[in-house]
């Protein structure tokens, strides 16, 4: 493993709370076709709760270890900077910090939903891989939903088709 991995991994499980309870059937297609679609998970994905707080603190060290060599580096620039083009500068450092934080908060929660989906999908599709069944399966689910395929049905329905 990469240390990006690691640090991912380590990351999102300090970040996240995540359901003891395995996902059921139904919310493992939804959750699929919701991820494949990309679409909001972040209110649509069952099975994690995000700590704010904790996103909160490894966000900031985050942005300090990124921050700290680039005002050294820049320091001498800065301090010689007109103060109207420092104003202006730390205006757009302002709406770049908090952008970068909405942005590392949607990518946290793609990762932990993905991470989430592809343990219930090892549960629910035990023979079948997620990389290369995935969009199938959230194609087969659409198409039951078109056709009013009752819940009891579904797993049936989409194991018999993933199959034939």
């Amino acid at each position: 493993m990469s240390l990006i991995s690691t640090l991912t991994e380590k990351t999102t499980s300090f970040v996240f709370k995540t359901s003891e309870q395995p996902m059921l059937f139904k919310e493992l297609m939804q959750a699929n076709k919701i991820y494949n679609d990309r679409m909001n998970l972040e209110y649509n994905m069952k099975g994690f709760r995000i700590r704010l707080g904790r996103l909160y603190l490894v966000f900031f060290i985050l942005a300090i270890v990124i921050a700290t060599p680039v005002s050294f580096i820049l320091h001498t620039l800065l301090a010689k900077i007109d103060c109207h083009a420092l104003i202006l500068l730390s205006v757009a450092f302002t709406v770049i910090f908090f952008s970068a934080f909405a942005l590392f908060k949607s990518w946290l929660i793609e990762k932990i939903s993905k991470k989430l989906i592809v343990e219930a999908w090892s549960n629910h599709f035990p023979h079948f891989d997620y990389r290369n069944n995935r969009d199938k399966v959230s194609h087969i689910y659409e198409e039951a939903l078109e056709n009013g395929i009752k819940n009891k049905d579904l797993k049936h329905h989409i194991i018999t088709k993933m199959v034939g």
